[in-house]
């Protein structure tokens, strides 16, 4: 019994890996090739496609919440639509492909498609109520604005003389 444990532990372990190290790199490729003006035509999609793109790319990113957050304020900074990146807040968490993955190992196929399709609705619903509630306007300004570039300017007050002449 503790050998056949150990045997699906070492196969989860290197299988949900694989897939977290290969899904990390695409989502790296892709921020990298998407411009900002393109995230937000597509997440401010005004007939509903949007919410669900958001959805389906907060089930694509394997990240926790505490990651989340930051890839959160670079959606704000390219303006992306507010119910959709709530969308996206919802869903991350809930259906990163590492859950995804423990599910369909522990539960089976059924009970994971029933549980994608109730968290994804529950996060498009989340993000479209909060969105016509008008919670936008609890966004602090600063949090759409891009952080300021720190060197030797900023700090040594406009002088960029060498400290060792």
């Amino acid at each position: 019994m503790l050998q056949e444990t150990l045997n699906m532990f070492v196969f989860l372990t290197v299988e949900l890996t694989t897939l977290f190290l290969l899904i990390s790199y695409l989502v790296g490729v892709l921020q990298t090739y998407i411009s900002p003006h393109k995230i937000q035509a597509i997440l401010s999609d005004k007939h509903g496609k949007g919410y669900v793109i958001a959805g389906f790319l907060g089930a694509i990113t394997p990240f926790c919440s505490c990651s989340t957050i930051p890839f959160l304020k670079g959606l704000l900074r390219a303006k992306a639509g507010f119910g959709t990146m709530m969308v996206f807040l919802f869903a991350s968490p809930l259906l990163n492909p590492i859950i995804i993955g423990l599910f369909a190992v522990t539960f089976g196929l059924k009970v994971t498609l029933f549980y994608f399709v109730i968290a994804m609705g529950v996060s498009v619903i989340a993000g479209y109520s909060l969105e016509k509630l008008g919670f936008e306007k609890y966004i602090k300004p600063e949090a759409y604005l891009a952080p300021a570039a720190k060197g030797c300017k900023s700090i040594c007050g406009g002088k960029s003389e060498p400290i060792n002449k």
